[in-house]
């Protein structure tokens, strides 16, 4: 049976896009493949001059796009290798190593397996894990949280995703395999024999649910390389990441909210309340922060919303001025580098100031 197609998104969902914080992985698993991957960047137009992981973004349905190519051409290339396969083995938290910090200080698996709720925030927004227990076994299932989640539009990426959660238990467990069975909803396709042979269990094809199934009493077993004090710093500074990512988007608009169109005015008047927290910005206003603070609740809005549409405004407006260094509008914005400008303009926008720049 030949392999399911990768069809790409639907029309009304091409803005989703995806942080691109695997993007040093795919070019390490197409190096591996023999695959020239920096001209299928180029075909799928993406820009290599502003590839970086920490502040790339990719579209969902490119990115579909480009895992067709890699398995195409591994294919014409001849050699052993399954590119799914390649790219969830060399998979690693190069750019968030928190994570792996706190993976590998486990000390149960079951512990281990919160990280798996920060891998949409974190990694891509629109994957879901979920751990379920079913009499002696347990399963780690995946989803794809999108209108086109159709076995074959997220085959290869199911397979991607499982060939990574099996190699850290595996790390975890010293070496012991973790998985019992596996279950795809796919049909099986023309390099399956290549994923069994990988995963070492057998693979029920054409199943209900993408999952995992393993020995249940696994998951409360105790760890060797627990590491109690490390592990809760890695996870309070992972908790941390996912709370800046999860500000929210500033809006191209006003609010229509009195209080917070005199916040933004205030904002706009003097830029350099936008990096002197609320205590600052509650005195400009005359108001104690905690009153400030439970006002903007009861408008349904809060002093970094606010904060981040005035800035994405300003960034927009100062970019467009070719005079103004993008450092000098990271400071005037409050932002502590230019880094962090940088992240939070690309989160916003989908692209960094500098591409932005270009091409206004």
């Amino acid at each position: 049976m030949n392999a399911p197609g990768l069809m790409p998104a639907s029309p009304d969902d091409a803005p989703s896009r995806i942080p691109f914080v695997t993007v040093t992985n795919w070019v390490r698993a197409a190096r591996l493949c023999g695959i020239d991957i920096e001209a299928i960047f180029r075909q799928e137009g993406i820009d290599t001059r502003d590839l970086h992981p920490e502040t790339s973004t990719i579209a969902r349905d490119a990115m579909q796009r480009i895992m067709q190519h890699c398995i195409e051409a591994t294919r014409r290339s001849g050699t052993a290798h399954h590119f799914p396969l390649v790219l969830g083995e060399t998979f690693a938290f190069e750019y968030l190593s928190d994570v792996e910090t706190f993976i590998t200080t486990s000390a149960t698996l079951r512990d281990a397996t919160r990280a798996l709720e920060w891998i949409p925030p974190l990694i891509n927004p629109f994957m879901r894990f979920s751990l379920a227990e079913h009499g002696h076994e347990a399963r780690i299932a995946l989803r794809f949280e999108v209108p086109d989640n159709r076995p074959e539009a997220g085959w290869a990426f199911t397979e991607g995703v499982f060939t990574t959660v099996i190699k850290f238990s595996r790390m975890l467990l010293g070496g012991r395999p973790l998985i019992g069975r596996v279950t795809m909803r796919h049909p099986a396709h023309a390099d399956a024999g290549k994923v069994t042979e990988h995963f070492q269990a057998p693979i029920a094809w054409g199943a209900e649910v993408d999952a995992l199934w393993f020995d249940r009493a696994l998951l409360d077993q105790p760890l060797g390389g627990a590491f109690p004090v490390l592990h809760e710093q890695a996870a309070q500074r992972v908790v941390q990441k996912v709370a800046e990512r999860h500000q929210p988007l500033p809006a191209d608009s006003a609010s229509s909210h009195p209080l917070a169109q005199q916040i933004e005015q205030a904002f706009l008047d003097k830029p350099r309340l936008l990096g002197l927290g609320i205590e600052a910005l509650a005195e400009e206003l005359g108001l104690h922060p905690r009153t400030l603070q439970r006002r903007l609740k009861d408008a349904g809005d809060s002093h970094s919303a606010i904060q981040a549409r005035v800035r994405f405004r300003l960034a927009r407006q100062w970019l467009q001025d070719p005079t103004q260094a993008i450092e000098d509008i990271s400071e005037r914005l409050g932002f502590t580098d230019r880094r962090s400008f940088t992240l939070a303009f690309t989160r916003w926008s989908g692209q960094t100031p500098s591409r932005f720049r270009r091409r206004t």
